[in-house]
C-alpha cells in the first residue's frame, strides 16, 4: 500500500503528516530520515486501526496532496505482511481442490492472505 505523506521543513528539521490518517505524524532531522520514520509511523497506524477492527482508508492520489510553506510530498509504501499476530482458521474445500492444489505447492494460509488483502483494496 501506498498513501501520500507531506513533509514539512522547520526549524532545521522535517515533520510529516499523512492526510488521509488523521493523528499519524513523523519527524526528522533530513528528508531521507523523515521518510523513514514516517514509513515506521505509518505502520504502526495501519496495524493499530487493523487490530482495532477498523477499516483501512483509501489513500489519496499524490497529485491532489497540497503542500503549504516549506517542504515536499512524498509516496511511502507499508507492507504489512509479518507486522501483526496472526489466528488459525480452519477451511472447508472439496477434496478434489485439496489434491490439486497440494500437487501445485500452494500454500493455502498465503493463498488466503493474498486474496483478502485484494478484497480490502490493499493492494
Amino acid at each position: 500500500m501506498f498513501f501520500p505523506v507531506v513533509c514539512h521543513y522547520e526549524d532545521g528539521g522535517y515533520w510529516s503528516e499523512f492526510p488521509d490518517l488523521p493523528g499519524c505524524f513523523s519527524q526528522g532531522e533530513t528528508e531521507q530520515e523523515v521518510i523513514k520514520n514516517s514509513k515506521e509511523s505509518l505502520s504502526g497506524y495501519l496495524i493499530t486501526l487493523l487490530e482495532s477492527g477498523e477499516d483501512i482508508p483509501v489513500a489519496s492520489s499524490i497529485s491532489t496532496v497540497k503542500l503549504e510553506g516549506a517542504g515536499f510530498v512524498s509516496l511511502v509504501e507499508c507492507e504489512l505482511t509479518g507486522e501483526t499476530r496472526y489466528v488459525r482458521k480452519n477451511i472447508t474445500l472439496p477434496e478434489w481442490m485439496n489434491v490439486k492444489a497440494e500437487k501445485m505447492g500452494i500454500n493455502f494460509s498465503q493463498l488466503l492472505q493474498e486474496t483478502l488483502q485484494v478484497k480490502f483494496g490493499m493492494v
